[in-house]
Order: structure tokens, then C-alpha cells, then sequence
């Protein structure tokens, strides 16, 4: 769905049922001002365009280009914009026990509810990282991907950015569980393998599973389980396998999103990588024969 042009606002709502029913939103709002109010979860969401202001805490505050909007549970706020052409924004709203199970493995007292002073935070990294969440919800049926993405977010969220601030966490020698998790993947790659799964083989919770795995591979689990399948899906197509069937043998469910893995990694899609193999086959074949 293609946002409209000009004075007209935009709202794309949706759920994502994988993980716990987070809602999420894609919007434009132009002419829309929303009055105080408050939300029972935290809204998190980074400015695509435009500027944003939101009347929090007896001040106005303002959002541009690639800024974090940020309100907690219960607080009264406001949204609407100084300028006329509005703004742009991707927002998720997480619920206070999920941030809560976060902040348990990264602030230095248990059973906090994390807080944040601030309503706008200025975190390039964390902002791309946000909307590159967001932008996954809409492409990505891979659960390992999505809770990934997801964790590492509130992760990022909570020990930068929380009032209270994370210490630097304790050095672990995981090396025997990683080589689990790889063994599990390595089995069930054209499975759509959640994070808690894997982190259930591993021995690990969730958050340490993602740190010590990206420490020791040097990938997410999520993005070592896509190079495996898309290792497998080159091999299907240098066989001469319709690209159809590559792509639900290897895992990927949605075509668009196989072709779009593909592509990112092997750099070509895979109908010309097909075509390009079995050029080089016939190649072969004729330098045999003669």
C-alpha cells in the first residue's frame, strides 16, 4: 500500500501475532492532532519525515528526521505538528512485562520497570535499527527474524537509553552452547524456528543466546539461518530446479521473500542465477564432447 500524496493522512495498523500481538503502526498524519491521553504499554517509534510535537511534562518537545519518540506507560502526552506538511512515523507499542523480562537481564536491580526521562532521543543507531524492526514485521515471516529483531531493540532501548543505566556485561565462555545452536540450525534451517526454540536447545536464555551466538559466528541467529538456506537454495537452482520449488524447499514460504534474501546475499535474483548456471553446464557439456 503506497502512502498518499499531498494533505491526506495515512494509517496502516497490525498486529503481529508471533509476538504476543504487538501492535504496530505506519502512519501520516497531516491534519490530525491528537488531544492528551495515554497508553497502558510504552510507544516506541522513530520519525520517517516531517517534525512531530508532543506537549509532555509541562514542555513541548520535538521530533524530526530519525528521532526516537518515546512515552511510557500511564503518561499523559500529546501528538501534532508546528508544520503544515506534518509527519511521518513507524511506532510499536510493547508491553510493560515484555520491557520488564528485558530490563531483568540488563539493569543492575531485577524487577525494574524500565523508565525513560526523555519523550525524543537522538540515537542514529538505534533509530535504524527500530525502523529496520518495523520494516521486517512487513516483509519477514521468519519468527527467528522477528523475535530477533525485537529483542535486540528493547535490548539496545533499555541499556542506553533507561534511567537507570546497564553495566558492561560479564564475559561468558559459550562456545559449547553456540556449537549447539549451530547443530540445531544446521538441522532445521527450512524450519521456521522461533528464538525461544533455539534458545531451549542452547541452554541459554534468549538475551544471552543472541549476544554470545553474534560474538562467536559473527551473524544473528536469524541471519546465519538465511545464509543456510539461501547456501542450499544456489545449490537447487545450479541442479535446474523451478525457482518456485527452491524457494518452498529451502524454507521461504513467501516467494518475494526468498528472492529478496537471494538477491541481498548472492547479489543476483535467483532466475538469473538459474539461467547463469545452467549456461555454464551446457558450456561444460560441449567442452566435454568434443
Amino acid at each position: 500500500m503506497k502512502e498518499p500524496a499531498g494533505n491526506t493522512d495515512f494509517v496502516r495498523f497490525q498486529r503481529a501475532a508471533d509476538l504476543d500481538d504487538l501492535e504496530f503502526l505506519h502512519a501520516t498524519f497531516v491534519r490530525h492532532s491528537f488531544p492528551r491521553h495515554t497508553h497502558d504499554t510504552f510507544a516506541i517509534g522513530v520519525i520517517e519525515n516531517g517534525v512531530q510535537a508532543t506537549y509532555y511534562k509541562g514542555s513541548t518537545h520535538i521530533a524530526t528526521c530519525r528521532d526516537i519518540c518515546l512515552v511510557n506507560p500511564g503518561e499523559v502526552h500529546t501528538g501534532f505538528s508546528p508544520v503544515a506538511t506534518g509527519w511521518t512515523y513507524r511506532v510499536f507499542y510493547p508491553d510493560p512485562g515484555l520491557l520488564g523480562r528485558v530490563a531483568a537481564q540488563v539493569l543492575p536491580r531485577a524487577g525494574e520497570l524500565p523508565h525513560f526521562s526523555s519523550p525524543v532521543i537522538r540515537d542514529a543507531a538505534l533509530a535504524f535499527d527500530i525502523l529496520s524492526f518495523l520494516r521486517t514485521l512487513e516483509y519477514s515471516d521468519l519468527f527467528l527474524e522477528r523475535q530477533s529483531r525485537l529483542l535486540a531493540v528493547l535490548t539496545h532501548m533499555i541499556s542506553r537509553h533507561a534511567d537507570r543505566k546497564a553495566g558492561a556485561p560479564a564475559r561468558q565462555n559459550g562456545r559449547g552452547a553456540i556449537k549447539t545452536s549451530l547443530e540445531y540450525l544446521d538441522s532445521r534451517f527450512t524450519e521456521n524456528v522461533t528464538l525461544s526454540e533455539l534458545s531451549r536447545a542452547a541452554g541459554l536464555s534468549e538475551f544471552h543466546l543472541l549476544r554470545l551466538f553474534r560474538a562467536e559466528v559473527g551473524l544473528p541467529p536469524h541471519a546465519y539461518l538465511i545464509q543456510k538456506r539461501i547456501d542450499h537454495a544456489r545449490r537447487l537452482l545450479s541442479e535446474g530446479l523451478p525457482i518456485i520449488e527452491v524457494g518452498l524447499d529451502t524454507g521461504f514460504a513467501d516467494q518475494s521473500h526468498f528472492t529478496r534474501a537471494f538477491t541481498k546475499i548472492v547479489g543476483v535474483t535467483p532466475g538469473r542465477y538459474r539461467r547463469s548456471s545452467n549456461s555454464v553446464q551446457d558450456k561444460a557439456a560441449c567442452f566435454r564432447l568434443k
